[in-house]
């Protein structure tokens, strides 16, 4: 009796756990991908998580070793077993291997709006707290002073000059951040 026939039980068991192992690994791709292709609009650490969990996943997208071993195994285990019995076997496999053929596009397009989405993301959290500073400045430049007094009006000058210097010490920093989305928005493959 040669090694095959004697342990036929276990090398089956572990074939039917790697075939169910990548079977359960495509799942939780799609999954990942429908959560990032999800109409959410995630805070910057949510979307991160989630890009993290899609490229943790997508590590080995070919798994061509994997395949490989199942093929090799499964021919191995079907040696002297039944036609009928081959001929499900073998489908079953087909199958899960046309699958991983028909996810790779998908992952792949994925992967470039997951870039893209990141892109994105980091640009709105640099640009946040400018964002911030301007609604600020707008803010204590248009409270309401009744100038109804000469102190009341110079108040009132000296509180738009100093937004107008607090304008100006940004306003090179907020260009810069405008000539990069618009880049972001031109170039977004790169």
């Amino acid at each position: 009796m040669s090694f095959w026939q004697e342990n036929y039980q276990f090398i089956k068991e572990v074939y039917e756990m790697r075939h169910s192992k990548m079977a359960e690994w495509m799942e939780n791709v799609e999954k990942a991908i429908a959560r990032i292709m999800a109409d959410k609009v995630y805070t910057s650490a949510e979307f991160k998580r989630e890009r993290d969990t899609f490229n943790s996943l997508c590590k080995d997208l070919e798994r061509t070793e994997v395949k490989k071993w199942l093929a090799q195994i499964l021919e191995i285990l079907m040696a002297e077993r039944a036609k009928d019995q081959k001929k499900t076997e073998g489908d079953k496999l087909d199958a899960l291997i046309q699958k991983h053929e028909e996810l790779i596009p998908s992952v792949q397009k994925t992967a470039v709006m997951v870039d893209l989405y990141w892109k994105c993301y980091a640009y709105g959290d640099e640009l946040k707290p400018h964002v911030e500073f301007l609604d600020g400045i707008m803010l204590s430049s248009t409270r309401e002073i009744a100038p109804s007094c000469i102190e009341n009006v110079d108040e009132l000058i000296e509180r738009q000059e100093k937004s107008l210097q607090q304008l100006d010490a940004k306003r090179n920093v907020v260009v810069d951040l405008i000539d990069k989305g618009k880049v972001i928005l031109q170039h977004p493959e790169k």
